[in-house]
């Protein structure tokens, strides 16, 4: 199942190239860690960014709260002019050229863009400032002073505006989130509370007289005030709780503030809500508010730097971490990057000390083991090859040692096949010689049979006619001793003929030994031819098992192995050839042995008739002296010729017996002949071959014996 799956991937990567793979290999593991990492760093970006919008945003609320300040300002100079204190007329004018220079800064550094509904919540605040600003003196100071407090209720709108789409209000972190509360709820709150309490206690005591109205206002504002002031003092324990040593002067800002809020409320129950009689100046219940006022507004202040700071060094963290995280990510990605090239350049180093090995055998260099200095799988295939080029080194070694031998033999082969061809010659003109011998033995004893036919008639005309003897003696002297002359020349040419057929059996029988010897010498070159075989047919195997890189060494095995095969060849056919030939030298001896004996037959069948001659001269002799004996001795005569002419016949059928045996014995050795020579140009031939191959092994370095 495993195999099945992982065969297209396999497929795939076997496509490649090393440097490919490695490149594959690093986009697969470093996409998605880049794109984690991507994925963060782009978070920790957008955090950044949205923390730089809350510092923005924070500075554009800490901009367009003094307008807030202002409006309250105006709103107490306003509520005093309209209640009769003329004198603060200048003083409304002054305050309200502040607040167009306000404005018009304010104005100029919003972020327009960024803040659209908070941007049209200003323009709204300053429309109506400036219906205000125009129509002050026109309404009652209850009109007057409530129209500012709506006013003021817009620009905190607008501050939580800023808030929200600055996402302060969505802040998690807990101290940001209560400090925004602080800066866009409490304390705006408070301040506007603590504002309307100083404004309608002011209004209260310069008329001297409490309303319902104005005691339901009071009473609703103390009571807001009161519930912030409770909120404010939770707020302040959750920033203690979080960071008691972290907002030191903003946390005692904010509990003198609530303190002053909580003695300026209780003098609004004491002097106002619960007096009999007011006893409180206006001035003085004025001042005290607007100082309280004050301290809130430094604590606002305040809380705007501390806020700030806050996401300062919030976004300083993030920056931090994101830099710290980039340079660890690329500390890690460039070691990565050296441990890949690393592994990449000992894999190709170790790739092409392979190669060049492999190319140096390839070219004949097995003298050199491989070293490869590393400790993976490629170095098991080293030792492989190391294996394998020390198991190649052997079998060329052999081959070597094997061909020089083959080489010798074929050397020796051929002298012997040269020398057996030149006795071959001897024998064949031995044997031509006997051949011409035999016919002329033929010839010479047809023409002793022809004398004794003569002498024969010659003595029947001695039987017939007594009165002839003497001419018959004499001519049959003289056709005696041509007789015995040419049975000595026969005799002559028989011992010939006998030590011609000694000295052809002489070299029959070195013949036969030369062949056996051959027939050594072949078997021999056809073991090693079969060793040559089995050791390329090993070689193939050693080189299938290396692979690709036994691929050169596969070539030079199947060369080495149908040289083999050739000398295989070679040697059954000189064996045959062999074979043949020494069927013929022993047929040649058989027929050498069967004309030794028949010449001997002969020569002594000779010797007989020059006995028999000798007698017949003694006879004529005697012929001449006792010719009284004539008819007897005729008759004898007569007896004996026949029995010498029967001699004779036999002398002449064994020379033509011998005539025929050294005409074939002629012929075998001509075939004999041919044969030594095809065994001459065979054994040349293998010498070529064990030379050549002698030459193909020799560009072969193989190691030293004692590596």
């Amino acid at each position: 199942m495993l195999i099945t799956l992982l065969k297209p991937f396999t497929s795939l990567i076997s496509r490649m190239k090393y440097g490919q793979k490695f490149v594959f290999i690093s986009i697969l593991f470093l996409a998605p860690i880049i794109y984690l990492f991507t994925t963060w760093a782009v978070d920790q970006q957008e955090e950044i960014e949205y923390l730089n919008g809350e510092q923005v945003g924070v500075n554009q609320i800490e901009e367009v709260w003094p307008l807030a300040i202002q409006i309250q300002q105006h709103r107490g100079l306003v509520s005093d002019y309209l209640n009769g204190d003329t004198e603060l007329l200048t003083n409304i004018k002054v305050k309200q050229a502040e607040i167009e220079d306000l404005t018009g800064r304010i104005d100029q550094r919003f972020n327009k863009e960024k803040y659209p509904q908070s941007y049209k919540q200003y323009q709204s605040i300053l429309s109506q400032w400036h219906k205000l600003e125009s129509t002050f003196d026109q309404s009652s100071a209850a009109e007057s002073y409530n129209i500012h407090s709506a006013l003021v209720k817009e620009v905190l709108v607008a501050i939580k505006l800023l808030s929200d789409e600055s996402y302060l209000t969505l802040d998690t972190e807990i101290d940001t989130y209560y400090m925004m509360r602080l800066l866009v709820n409490e304390l705006p709150i408070l301040i506007e509370t603590t504002g309307v309490i100083r404004g309608q206690g002011n209004a209260t005591l310069m008329t001297g007289q409490l309303s319902d109205e104005a005691y339901l206002q009071l009473q609703l504002k103390k009571a807001i005030s009161e519930d912030t002031g409770n909120e404010l003092v939770n707020t302040i324990g959750r920033l203690k709780t979080n960071h008691a040593g972290k907002y030191t002067n903003l946390l005692d800002q904010l509990e003198n503030v609530h303190t002053m809020s909580e003695n300026y409320i209780t003098l609004l129950d004491k002097e106002i809500l619960e007096a009999a009689s007011f006893t409180i100046s206006n001035e003085d219940y004025y001042n005290q508010g607007a100082a309280v006022i004050e301290e809130m507004n430094k604590a606002y202040v305040l809380l705007g730097h501390n806020m700030t700071d806050q996401l300062q060094s919030r976004i300083d963290a993030n920056v931090l971490s994101r830099n710290i995280a980039l340079s660890i990510m690329s500390i890690i990605f460039i070691f990565i990057m050296l441990i890949y090239l690393a592994f990449y350049r000992s894999v190709i180093e170790t790739v092409k000390n392979l190669k060049d090995r492999a190319e140096a055998m390839a070219k004949g260099d097995f003298s050199q083991n491989i070293v490869l200095n590393t400790k993976d799988e490629l170095r098991e295939v080293g030792e492989a090859f190391n294996r394998m080029q020390h198991a190649m080194s052997i079998v060329l070694e052999n081959n070597q040692n094997i061909a020089k031998t083959t080489l010798g033999s074929s050397t020796q082969l051929a002298a012997i096949a040269q020398e057996s061809s030149i006795a071959m010659k001897q024998v064949a003109e031995s044997v031509q010689q006997v051949s011409d011998g035999t016919v002329r033995q033929t010839r010479t004893t047809s023409e002793t049979a022809k004398a004794m036919n003569e002498m024969a008639i010659g003595v029947n005309r001695i039987a017939e006619a007594a009165t002839e003897v003497a001419f018959v003696a004499v001519r049959a002297s003289e056709n005696a001793l041509l007789g015995d002359q040419q049975l000595t020349e026969t005799v002559k040419q028989m011992d010939s003929i006998k030590k011609s057929q000694d000295l052809s059996a002489g070299v029959v029988r070195r013949l036969e030994e030369h062949s056996a010897q051959i027939s050594k010498i072949i078997d021999a070159i056809m073991d090693i031819a079969s060793q040559t075989k089995l050791l390329a047919l090993n070689a193939n195997i050693e080189a299938a098992r290396a692979g690709e890189y036994g691929r050169g060494f596969t070539v030079v095995a199947q060369e080495v192995g149908k040289l083999a095969e050739e000398t295989t060849t070679s040697g059954k056919s000189i064996s045959q050839l062999l074979g043949e030939i020494r069927g013929l030298v022993n047929e040649n001896v058989e027929a050498m042995k069967s004309m030794q004996m028949e010449t001997n037959s002969g020569l002594e069948s000779v010797h007989r008739s020059k006995n028999t001659i000798d007698r017949i001269l003694e006879d004529i002799r005697i012929v001449s002296g006792q010719i009284q004996d004539v008819s007897a001795t005729s008759e004898e005569m007569s007896a004996e010729m026949q029995e010498v002419t029967s001699s004779i016949a036999e002398v002449a059928h064994i020379s033509e017996l011998n005539s025929n045996e050294a005409e074939t014995m002629a012929a075998a050795a001509e075939e004999q002949l041919a044969s030594m020579e095809q065994i001459e140009y065979s054994a040349k031939e293998l010498k070529q071959v064990s030379a050549q191959l002698q030459d193909d092994l020799s560009k072969f370095i193989l190691q030293s014996k004692d590596k």
